[in-house]
């Protein structure tokens, strides 16, 4: 069993480059065989992330706290509002309008790829 206090942990620099903004993370769990991850991430406002995929993970989305700003200009609150992106679907172009924090898993290296999107 792993049992970590997450309010303990400090925010870090995430590895992926895909980012706009200062997007910070806590790491609660990996795998360092299969590379798969859960982390928090601390979003500020504004354009998050560039278009991009995972081809070697599928990607699970919880929202803790926050606002997110939908592609129509309409905002969202992202408590309690959970997504799941399949291996190598494009996703990402995430506007925040305010601090927003997540919980990620990847069930694989998250080795995002940007290539040709």
């Amino acid at each position: 069993m792993l049992l970590k206090d997450s309010k303990s942990l400090a925010w870090e620099e995430p590895l992926r480059g895909y980012y706009l903004t200062d997007v910070k993370q806590k790491v609660l769990w990996e795998d360092s065989e299969t590379g798969a991850a859960t982390v928090l991430l601390r979003f500020p406002p504004g354009l998050a992330d560039k278009i991009h995929s995972h081809p070697t993970a599928n990607q699970h989305v919880y929202g803790i706290s926050g606002e997110v700003e939908g592609d129509d200009g309409t905002t969202s609150r992202v408590e309690g509002i959970y997504a799941y992106f399949p291996k190598g679907e494009q996703h990402g172009g995430s506007t925040f309008t305010e601090e927003s924090v997540l919980l990620f898993h990847w069930d694989g290296p998250p080795a995002p790829e940007t290539k040709g999107l």
